[in-house]
């Protein structure tokens, strides 16, 4: 989604620009990139892993396959710039633009660089960076030799984040809480909220992302509230309206860490970040830390998650004005560089197209 954003930036800088897509063999890759009306070519891709097991061998195929791949595209398309969002997926892409003299730029969404940015950083012309350039380097400081690459550039979010207008999801005057593991849904966070739902709902309208594999579940739960406070409670696989109605609603907001969090930050929402245990790379939890050292959020340790540390955190946080006022103060300031983010890319974009 924030490819596609700096996509819809370049065609507004660049009337009639040509824009290619590459991306894995996934059907819903492709659905996305050609409903927003892009041309899409699919690459085989391997998986790079710091451990040891046998996909090893058949993804480093792949990936040398992916390559070959993306070089015969790239020789075909004849792009003045590549720009690469990071992960596996666009690391092949990368190396062959790279070996074909075709400019790089490359951005990263994490407050580290996951191991395909590493590699590609070497080959890249310019890499922009969704957090403050000081976090990378103090994280690693032999990136410090890379630093004429760096751009702060935030991470691009929906246009309709920004401008939604939804109708009121409630009719109870109550504060609003929006709970979300990610739009396939977190079961461990759903099973927490369950344990104490009709507490929260006693206090609170609960908007709760669910996910495919446990909705059933949420709408028996549902089913077997009090009268009273049944109305309180939302449950839905996802839904993009109501998924922005309740953000923009939320007083609060319970979720994962991954690059939601500038969503998140955009609007201003205090959030308690439960971060997904054994993120590649440990990049949830650092975002979330990363946001909870800047007074923006709370962390709640996956290990230690249940329904009545969840209470707690949230109950905590809607008993005190003030501190929820300043996290939004805090986010805001994180969130201000991303909303112009796809803008100041795509510029970034352009210039470097013209410097070489």
């Amino acid at each position: 989604m924030p490819t596609l954003a700096i996509a819809e930036s370049l065609k507004d800088r660049l009337p009639g620009v040509e824009l290619l897509y590459i991306g894995s063999k996934r059907a819903e890759d492709r659905r996305l990139v050609e409903s927003a009306g892009i041309a899409f070519r699919g690459i085989h891709a391997g998986k790079l892993r710091r451990y040891l097991s046998l996909e090893n061998f058949t993804d480093l195929f792949r990936f040398w396959l992916g390559i070959w791949e993306a070089g015969r595209i790239l020789k075909r398309f004849k792009p003045a710039v590549v720009f690469a969002k990071g992960g596996y997926v666009s690391l092949p892409v990368v190396i062959a633009a790279k070996r074909l003299g075709i400019v790089v730029v490359v951005h990263e969404s994490d407050n580290h660089l996951g191991l395909a940015n590493k590699i590609a950083l070497r080959s890249a012309n310019r890499l922009a960076v969704a957090w403050p350039i000081q976090n990378y380097w103090q994280n690693e400081p032999k990136l410090g030799k890379y630093a004429d690459k760096f751009a702060y550039t935030g991470l691009p979010v929906a246009q309709d984040l920004l401008t939604w207008k939804g109708e009121k999801l409630f009719t109870s005057p109550l504060p609003t809480i929006l709970i979300t593991g990610g739009s396939q849904g977190a079961h461990s966070i759903n099973t927490a909220v369950w344990e104490v739902l009709p507490e929260l709902l006693y206090k609170f309208n609960v908007v709760h992302q669910i996910g495919k594999l446990d909705i059933g579940e949420a709408e028996r739960r549902k089913g077997d509230l009090n009268p009273e406070i049944i109305g309180r409670y939302l449950p839905f696989e996802f839904d993009r309206k109501i998924f922005l109605s309740a953000l923009h609603e939320a007083s609060l907001v319970v979720s994962r860490s991954g690059s939601f969090v500038f969503e998140l930050a955009v609007l201003g929402k205090p959030a308690v970040l439960i971060p997904l245990p054994n993120s590649a790379s440990d990049h949830q939890l650092k975002n979330a830390t990363g946001l909870a050292d800047k007074g923006a959020a709370v962390v709640l340790s996956p290990d230690l998650l249940d329904g009545s540390r969840l209470l707690a955190a949230v109950n905590e946080l809607m008993e005190d004005d003030v501190r929820r006022r300043a996290m939004s103060d805090k986010m805001k300031e994180f969130g201000e560089v991303s909303k112009t983010a796809a803008d100041t890319i795509a510029k970034l974009i352009i210039d470097e197209a013209k410097e070489r």
